[in-house]
């Protein structure tokens, strides 16, 4: 479970890297801004280790349904960012199952969880290329990196 001031830290940390990765792109800064958010929502109800207020729900259920599948810039790649909600999802379903077993699940599981990172490279070689994939990359390891059990 984060802290409000935990969650203010990840935010700011979630918005400057999303403005790195979608480089002049609004619309790949809209894709990846609401993909965070509702990533983070649909964790905090599985969790059920933070409030969720209707509103956020809402968005979620909106930008899952309608602005993720409108949006331009996810249109224009889908074959490639769908690919990665997949490998998301897949990720992060064992991710919270293996959170619960050994000592060895359990540091697989604290990796696969950030899986939704990965998009973020992506979107940036799609909007700025091989370079800046690369520096996004290591950025957002660097941004995110948890200890064990955090």
């Amino acid at each position: 479970m984060t802290t409000p001031k935990e969650r203010e830290v990840y935010e700011k940390a979630t918005r400057e890297i999303i403005k790195e990765a979608s480089g002049n792109n609004l619309i790949a800064f809209d894709y990846l801004w609401q993909l965070a958010c509702t990533s983070r929502t649909v964790d905090d109800i599985f969790d059920a280790d933070q409030e969720v207020s209707r509103e956020q729900l809402i968005d979620a259920f909106k930008w899952l349904f309608i602005e993720l599948p409108s949006n331009p810039f996810f249109q224009a790649h889908r074959d490639t960012l769908h690919s990665q909600h997949l490998s998301m999802w897949n990720a992060w379903i064992a991710a919270n199952e293996w959170e619960k077993g050994d000592e060895t699940e359990q540091i697989y599981g604290h990796v696969w969880r950030d899986t939704h990172h990965e998009v973020f490279p992506i979107v940036a070689l799609i909007t700025q290329g091989p370079k800046k994939m690369e520096e996004v990359s290591l950025k957002i390891r660097q941004l995110f990196k948890k200890h064990l059990g955090e």
